[in-house]
């Protein structure tokens, strides 16, 4: 946890790298293209805008090395755009060939640190169909929704002043347009530097996120823990030793019912302990 809230504050993620696949127009689910080094070029120059600002990092990784004109940071060639990950489905038209690019870089923190791109194909090349500022998730699941369209549960964070929060919504590109239903809030951590809420040092960990084996939603699993700041205690959660109350792991389940998200009755108990494991000032 102490790592990934480091990493929040950088504004980094794990780098993923991938080659675009051929799709049938009737594919599954949208998936996450893993393992290989790197997208189609042509796809990229849509995304920096110019063949002269796309490179590739020492680590595979395609960069715009310019800010595009859509970005907070338009022009600005001292950060870079970098491709975080692509997932490959049908999120806004059901016949056409798509990708979702997650971005990371030439936005400010106010605006996410990054955005996501939506990339449909027009015959040999790829077009820009959105460009959804923030949109920033860490990882995506994917599940095929009744009109057609891929639907994805995504979990995503963020950090301020040594606090970091975490949460999963329910995402969809219907129309070119971000749709965004919360699933899960409320998730967080103080642990690297941040100050005591309502005098408890926290640290809640989604340590599992995965589809369920037939597809029909996803489950969670979060593990807890938290102390009681000693009045006297001076600096911040992750500077003074706390005593920790022993670790409590919550697991839920979501089921998916083709248009919806539904947390599964027997999950609630679950979610209430989550919600209520600070309190809320």
């Amino acid at each position: 946890m102490r790592g990934l809230i480091a990493l929040l504050n950088v504004s980094a993620c794990v780098t993923i790298t991938i080659v675009v696949l051929t799709m049938s127009a009737h594919a599954q689910a949208a998936e996450e293209i893993p393992g290989a080094r790197q997208i189609d070029r042509s796809a990229m120059q849509e995304v920096c805008e110019s063949n002269a600002t796309i490179e590739v990092d020492p680590k595979g990784t395609f960069q715009c090395t310019v800010c595009p004109s859509y970005t907070d940071f338009q022009g600005n060639n001292r950060e870079s755009f970098d491709l975080q990950a692509v997932y490959q489905g049908h999120f806004s038209a059901k016949n056409a060939e798509q990708l979702l690019l997650v971005m990371a870089g030439c936005e400010s923190h106010a605006s996410g640190l990054g955005g996501s791109i939506l990339l449909t194909r027009d015959r040999t090349i790829w077009k820009k169909s959105g460009y959804f500022k923030g949109d920033k998730p860490l990882e995506c699941l994917s599940f095929k929704s009744r009109d057609g369209l891929d639907r994805l549960a995504c979990f995503a964070g963020d950090a301020h002043f040594g606090t970091a929060s975490y949460w999963i919504n329910a995402v969809s590109y219907k129309d070119n347009s971000l749709h965004v239903d919360p699933l899960l809030q409320d998730i967080g951590a103080n642990m690297a530097g941040g100050f005591p809420a309502a005098g408890y040092c926290y640290e809640q960990e989604i340590n599992k996120f995965e589809k369920l084996p037939s597809d029909s939603g996803f489950t969670v699993r979060v593990t807890q823990s938290r102390g009681l700041a000693p009045p006297a205690a001076e600096g911040s959660c992750g500077e003074t030793e706390i005593p920790m109350e022993p670790a409590q792991t919550v697991n839920l389940t979501f089921q998916f019912d083709g248009d919806h998200f539904v947390l599964t009755p027997g999950s609630k108990d679950g979610l209430q302990a989550i919600k209520n494991f600070v309190p809320r000032q």
